[in-house]
């Protein structure tokens, strides 16, 4: 397999490919997905396709066949689609069963090991570290311990539509070595925040928050509903307003009015998706305090890849389904 990365291409950067017949796949491409004891297939062609870096690439798999085989725990989190056909995917901790739908994204948790039967030709995966996702949780404020595991997100319209959208319009970046490093980063993190938007952590424990930048991440998260100035969230962590900017951009790169911006568009997400009776785009952002509805909307499609409007509506269709 192909993993080098071609003349002018970063040394992070790389690509992926695998042309086979038959079981003939190799050993590398196996200990990629941590499968133990090969793969029962009646395989007659294989093409394994991507690129990216170490925090996220995509990767594709054109095969005509099927096949059956254990994935053990391994580096990396797995979102992934199939194209057509069929899969039956079980994780092996709770004996839960997944029967994926063409379209439909599903999330593989790097700590958990799975069992798998497919007849399909065409899957789409995306590969994400450890790592990224701590980091874009860390960004928000919240810090897990022990390893990160995703449930499933069972409404593909209004959770899994940005995340797909993302996906869609920035695949290209992720397989282009030729964007520079600064690019890269803030391409991965946007990337990373969409995936924990759209897949629900499970019985993840959050520490009480030591630093000052992690109480002052918390104290905005719990008050982004209330009018809140600078010298409040000084006060609320014993720092000076010039103290709790320093602590907060040292720790995620940004403000705490940048943080508190962050968390209203989160919470005015959260309801937009809920819908229900009498929800109002308009009254929404108000509630939140996005006054400025031109920027509250410019914001939030960038963020979840639609209109404020758009998720409201579908929202709407959903409750009348």
């Amino acid at each position: 397999m192909s993993t080098m990365p071609e003349q002018g291409e970063p040394r992070s950067f790389r690509r992926f490919h695998v042309e086979a017949i038959s079981e003939d796949r190799g050993d590398e491409l196996d200990g990629i997905y941590g499968i133990s004891g090969g793969v029962d297939s009646a395989l007659e062609t294989f093409r394994y396709v991507g690129a990216g870096d170490a925090d996220v690439s995509m990767r594709g798999a054109e095969v005509e066949g099927t096949r059956a085989g254990r994935m053990d725990a391994r580096a990396e989190h797995i979102v992934f689609w199939i194209g057509d056909g069929s899969a039956v995917v079980e994780d092996l901790g709770d004996g839960s069963r997944l029967h994926p739908v063409p379209g439909h994204p599903y999330v593989l948790s790097a700590s958990s090991s799975y069992a798998f039967e497919t007849d399909t030709r065409k899957i789409t995966i995306l590969h994400l570290s450890d790592r990224v996702l701590r980091a874009a949780l860390a960004c928000r404020g919240r810090f897990v311990r022990g390893p990160l595991v995703f449930g499933q997100q069972p409404d593909i319209e209004v959770a899994l539509g940005p995340l797909r959208a993302i996906i869609r319009t920035r695949a290209p970046q992720v397989m282009d070595g030729r964007i520079d490093e600064d690019q890269r980063l803030a391409l991965n993190a946007e990337i990373a925040d969409a995936v924990i938007d759209a897949f629900p952590l499970v019985d993840a424990e959050e520490p009480e928050p030591t630093t000052s930048a992690a109480r002052a991440a918390a104290w905005l998260r719990d008050h982004a509903q209330q009018a809140v100035t600078l010298r409040d969230v000084a006060d609320a962590v014993g720092l000076s307003e010039r103290g709790v900017q320093s602590a907060m951009r040292r720790a995620y790169g940004e403000s705490p009015m940048e943080r508190l911006r962050a968390e209203r568009l989160e919470g005015a997400h959260r309801d937009l998706v809920a819908g229900g009776e009498g929800v109002r785009v308009s009254e929404t952002a108000r509630r939140w305090h996005l006054t400025h509805l031109g920027r509250f909307a410019a914001s939030y499609a960038e963020r979840y890849g639609e209109q404020p409007s758009e998720t409201l509506r579908r929202a709407r269709q959903r409750s009348a389904d």
